[in-house]
């Protein structure tokens, strides 16, 4: 259906359409039991109270639109005097069933609240961002227990910090009711809203701890802590040790000047910091043999890219997979876990995946002693 000639003809009366479909509209989206009316007065309606136009045809057409369309219902108000207009007082009622109907005539397709409620927070702040808060708009972050417009006013008050040498952690703290991991992956998102004054905001330095023997010559990263301290106790010659904390290694700032190093007693942090990312030095890998462990390996190797995995380590664990031992992922919750295809090292490509892969089973690091 389109909209009818005489209503484009009448504004005053889309006019007074519309009214109700503003009301429909400010109900945030919540569903109201309350039957939306207003009544005929000069002050709500004064198209009928203007004489010198036909006033009479004016309410005849008010009349057809209740009586054809059942757009509303009107109600005469009996306590009218008899010298007063029959429409004076009378009630309209909004029939609901009939939203589409009225939108479709006035052309106003329903719209999100939710929506709505970000455009109007942003609105409010668009100042604030370079980008007027666009990338806000089309990313619409969702933050538990929080509304659009205590999202948006916490990213607007991220501008004073950037430039204080703070951290995305120390500033997420101070904006987001003392969360400091709200902005952990929404750097990318400052950048849009901040340009330029994103970049002051300082890089987290990665802290890892090492063990580097003096004379030291290869270097073997261990993923799990237990693992890394009974190496420290009894460790293999000439290797120098450093505890990578899961997949914290593996960040592309592992090679940046940001990365810290705490050094255990009896290491020489001199001679570690000139090896370390030497592309002359033996690096390995020893972690749980499993997807992610092979995964971590993978990533580690943007960094250092001649690492390999540790076969003195990996080797007794694979006899236990082998001899039928390991566990299954549903039994460890490691059902998330992916496969990384290949890694570019031999010994992983050729001998681990396709034993993770043919078992179906992962066996940790720890179910193992170096002696």
């Amino acid at each position: 259906m389109t909209t009818p000639i005489w209503l484009k003809d009448e504004p005053w009366l889309a006019k007074w359409l519309g009214w109700f479909l503003d009301k429909l509209d400010n109900r945030d989206g919540e569903p109201s039991q309350r039957a939306i009316t207003r009544r005929i007065k000069k002050s709500t309606l004064p198209a009928l109270y203007d004489f010198n136009e036909d006033t009479q045809g004016r309410w005849q057409l008010l009349q057809h639109i209740a009586r054809e369309h059942r757009i509303f219902e009107i109600v005469l108000d009996n306590k009218r005097s008899a010298f007063q207009e029959p429409y004076e007082n009378a009630q309209c009622r909004l029939n609901p069933d009939c939203e589409a109907l009225l939108r479709e005539w006035l052309n106003r397709p329903q719209q999100d609240p939710l929506a709505q409620a970000w455009q109007q927070a942003i609105n409010e702040h668009a100042a604030t961002f370079t980008d007027n808060g666009e990338a806000l708009l089309n990313q619409k972050p969702q933050i538990p227990g929080l509304t659009p417009a205590e999202i948006v006013s916490a990213f607007a008050s991220v501008e004073p910090y950037l430039n204080q040498n703070l951290t995305l952690r120390e500033i997420a703290a101070r904006c987001f009711n003392g969360d400091s991991k709200t902005l952990d992956n929404r750097f990318e998102l400052l950048l849009k809203l901040y340009r330029d004054n994103a970049n002051g905001i300082q890089p987290r330095p990665l802290l890892l701890t090492a063990w580097a023997p003096p004379g030291f010559t290869k270097l073997l990263i261990v993923e799990n802590q237990d693992s890394f301290l009974r190496l420290v106790e009894n460790p293999p010659e000439d290797y120098a040790l450093l505890y990578s904390g899961g997949f914290r290694a593996s960040a592309t700032r592992l090679s940046s000047e940001h990365t810290r190093f705490a050094f255990l007693p009896g290491s020489d942090p001199k001679r570690f910091k000139q090896r370390w990312l030497d592309k002359r030095t033996q690096c390995y890998f020893w972690g749980d043999l499993d997807f992610a462990g092979m995964g971590i390996l993978k990533a580690l190797r943007n960094s250092l890219p001649n690492l390999q995995a540790w076969q003195p380590g990996y080797q007794p664990m694979l006899e236990i997979l082998n001899t039928g031992g390991g566990h299954t992922p549903q039994q460890t919750g490691k059902t998330a876990q992916t496969d990384p295809g290949t890694t570019g090292c031999p010994y992983t490509d050729t001998i681990l995946l396709p034993a993770l892969r043919q078992h179906g089973k992962s066996v940790d690091q720890e179910a193992i002693h170096i002696q």
